[in-house]
């Protein structure tokens, strides 16, 4: 009876065996590949891993600056339970776990407990440095991988995604090791590099906001709907909205920031309101027929919130109301408002990177551009297995870009804060410096300019150049 249930079931031992070692050599195959070059997604996938990796330690850098405390494995020890065993163990280890945690400096806080990190490294503004530091290590050195344009290039921005994973919590975890007086070069250094980024931002805030403009233009016309609520009356609406809150801004900046004896708060809000009350009546004008209401609209209640955020830096306190209550309601509103437009910004700034390269520096040579690949959704993702589909390839621009992200994103979590090393504790007064100030004025400034010349070029270099825009005078 025996054999016979064993004769039987030996079909099914077999297929379970065959079954198991495909499994088994697939899993294989499969990590093999992620753990290779082989692996290679499309730049499409690629730029949403790149991306939500930007998003997962921003996420990361929040929670971990708002939880205060040391982070300790174990510290409790009770000696009436433990057993004789237990406790000659214990005793064989204290040497090894004094020497470690006499590395930290809140080592002797936690004599029985492993200290992995002290609250002035795992905690505040000096965490999120790390993180930033972490990205920004990353992708330098991914721009590195990926100058020229070559194969490896392409692979090493489209492949080893197992490895690079791996580097990126090695690089965390090592960052714990680094003296927060290294931290604070690095932020000197954020604080100067996110300009750019403010910079990069402004470009990309005006080209959405044509582009947007032009999009809702088009829905208008080919919409039979004559009726008040349509897309024109959106984007008056839209605009009137912005113009709203923009002069609001300026009521509150005159009040918090204007008062008698702060002349160059009153310069720079005055230069402010008469800088875009004149390019918005431009843009309405046969000067500029390309010029658009909504794209004022956008780059005034923009540039009105950098003017903002500019006059709260300054250190000067008679010349900043609001210097003493950085927690008050605005302040976390409009706060809360710029980060989540800050994000979106870094998540576009990415994904026009991704897609084209022109967005960024411009239009590429023909050469170039019949080197590299795109490859888009279905039959083009299995091409993308194949190694001789992968052709050479230049990317360095586009992790650059993440570069400065990275550090602007330090600048962001941390309110531009100049808190020295020897204070653990955030204050109200760290969140200020002149530095900070004249980086976001220069910025704002760039702003407008960049705008004056989207409006005014056309205009000025009509004899000299095509824009595709035309005069009818």
């Amino acid at each position: 009876m025996g054999a016979m249930v064993s004769l039987a079931t030996a079909p099914l031992s077999m297929m379970a065996t065959c079954c198991g070692s495909l499994v088994g050599s697939c899993a294989a195959s499969m990590i093999c590949k992620a753990c290779s070059c082989y692996c290679v997604a499309s730049p499409r996938v690629t730029s949403c891993f790149y991306v939500g990796t930007l998003m997962l330690f921003v996420f990361l850098a929040i929670c971990f600056r708002n939880q205060d405390g040391d982070i300790v494995i174990g510290g409790s020890y009770n000696s009436s339970e433990a057993s004789i065993i237990h406790e000659a163990a214990s005793y064989s280890a204290q040497a090894a776990l004094d020497y470690w945690n006499s590395r930290s400096s809140c080592g002797p806080a936690h004599p029985s407990g492993l200290v992995v990190c002290c609250a002035n490294v795992c905690s505040g503004v000096y965490v999120v440095y790390r993180f930033s530091f972490t990205l920004c290590c990353f992708f330098a050195f991914l721009t590195l991988c990926t100058a020229g344009s070559s194969r490896f290039g392409a692979r090493a921005h489209r492949g080893f995604w197992f490895l690079k994973a791996f580097v990126l919590v090695a690089v965390l975890i090592s960052s714990i090791f680094v003296d927060n007086k290294a931290m604070e070069a690095y932020r000197d250094v954020a604080r100067y590099v996110a300009f750019l980024f403010l910079i990069m931002q402004a470009l990309l805030l005006i080209d959405a906001a044509y582009r947007t403009n032009e999009t809702l233009v088009e829905y208008d016309e080919n919409s039979d709907n004559e009726s008040a609520c349509n897309w024109k009356m959106a984007l008056l609406g839209s605009s009137v909205a912005l113009y709203a809150l923009s002069l609001t801004m300026w009521v509150f900046e005159v009040q918090w920031f204007g008062m008698s004896g702060c002349a160059p708060q009153q310069t720079i809000i005055a230069l402010t309101i008469i800088g875009n009350v004149a390019l918005s009546i431009i843009s309405c004008t046969r000067i500029a027929p390309h010029g658009t209401l909504l794209t004022s609209a956008v780059v005034t209640f923009y540039t009105t919130y950098q003017c903002y955020s500019a006059l709260a830096s300054h250190p000067h306190d008679a010349c900043n109301a609001i210097s003493s209550n950085r927690s008050s309601a605005p302040e976390l509103v409009v706060s809360f408002l710029v980060f989540a437009i800050a994000m979106g910004s870094m998540a576009a700034a990415a994904s026009s990177a991704t897609n084209s390269k022109d967005a960024i520096i411009g239009k590429s040579s023909a050469a170039n551009s019949d080197l590299t690949v795109t490859l888009e959704a279905g039959s083009s993702d299995a091409a993308a297995d194949d190694d001789d589909a992968i052709t050479a390839e230049s990317w360095w621009y586009y992790h650059l870009m993440m570069v400065v992200v990275s550090m602007y994103f330090a600048m962001l979590l941390s309110d531009w804060s100049v808190q020295p090393v020897e204070q653990p504790a955030s204050h109200p007064d760290y969140n200020t410096s002149i530095e900070s100030f004249w980086i976001k004025v220069a910025a704002q400034w760039a702003c407008i300019a960049m705008y004056a010349w989207t409006l005014l070029a056309p205009y000025l270099l009509r004899e000299y150049r095509d824009f595709g825009v035309e005069f009818d005078f």
